[in-house]
């Protein structure tokens, strides 16, 4: 009998680690879509050289996240798609993917806004089915952060227990 259990808790246990990769995918493609942030700034602390630019000390870059995040060299040519799928294959670059930044001065919250996002999602899902409105327009607007121009129009139906 304690056979069988130990089967069963394995299978369940594998079966948790494959919905947990599931989430991570379709996490990271949203964050890839919709970054947190849309541009990052930093400066330069030293004369350095990048590529054929010499960049002089003090010189401070934009760099722009969903420029990055939807360049077709990087992504593909489905780069608008929701397609989770992609992050399983590894990226040429680490600097493809960066919703909270990247190296020194990388998100501190980082990591509690991933749990959080898992332990929401997981919460309504427990609780309610949801599909997206017929009358929702998809219309992303740059606003500090980039937010959808006329709210997310949800339906949610509650799971009778």
């Amino acid at each position: 009998m304690l056979f069988y259990i130990i089967i069963i808790l394995n299978f369940l246990l594998l079966i948790s680690r494959f919905l947990i990769l599931q989430v991570n995918l379709i996490l990271n493609e949203t964050l890839r879509l919709y970054p947190p942030a849309t541009m990052l700034m930093r400066q330069a602390s030293k004369k350095v050289k990048l590529g054929t630019l010499d960049i002089p000390a003090g010189t401070q870059f934009y760099l722009s996240l969903t420029a990055v995040h939807h360049d077709t060299d990087i992504w593909g040519e489905d780069v608008s798609e929701f397609n989770p799928l992609r992050f399983n294959e590894s990226r040429n670059h680490l600097a493809s993917f960066f919703p909270f930044g990247i190296g020194p001065r990388i998100c501190v919250g980082q990591n509690l806004a991933i749990v959080e996002a898992k332990i929401v999602l997981a919460m309504l899902i427990k609780h309610y089915s949801f599909i997206v409105s017929p009358t929702y327009v998809h219309a992303p607007m740059l606003f500090i952060s980039l937010q959808p121009q006329y709210g997310a129009q949800i339906l949610f139906r509650r799971i009778s227990n």
